[in-house]
């Protein structure tokens, strides 16, 4: 297998040096972006199986289930993922609080390859 990693461009010590800054090149900024009726949020916390959005001028309502996209970029490779969410608070100061099903495992392990990236792990 090393004519190969050689035909790929990498030994050793230019794949572990190559990989480290493809890393903090590739880091997202943010979370995820969250598309609620063809709106998009930028959430100002974001944990895996929830969220909190505020401002939020929506039309969600208090235990209300919705459906929405969570949107990113892992590297090169945008991810559009439809979700499924429940309202758990929505008030003037705590702004939308949302729980969410994990998506179907494809799409769960890029999100959650996309947050280690934008946590820095």
């Amino acid at each position: 297998m090393s004519w190969l990693s050689k035909l790929a461009g990498g030994g050793k010590s230019s794949a572990s040096s190559g990989s480290s800054g493809t890393a903090n090149r590739d880091r997202p900024a943010t979370p995820p972006k969250i598309v609620i009726d063809h709106h998009e949020y930028v959430p100002e916390e974001f944990a895996l199986g929830s969220f909190r959005i505020r401002p939020y001028d929506g039309d969600l309502i208090g235990k209300q289930q919705f459906d929405f996209r969570m949107v990113f970029d892992l590297g090169n490779d945008p991810v559009d993922v439809a979700c499924h969410g429940l309202v758990v608070k929505m008030t003037d100061q705590t702004g939308l609080v949302a729980r969410y099903q994990s998506p179907q495992p494809f799409y769960e392990r890029k999100l959650i390859d996309y947050v280690r990236a934008w946590k820095g792990l």
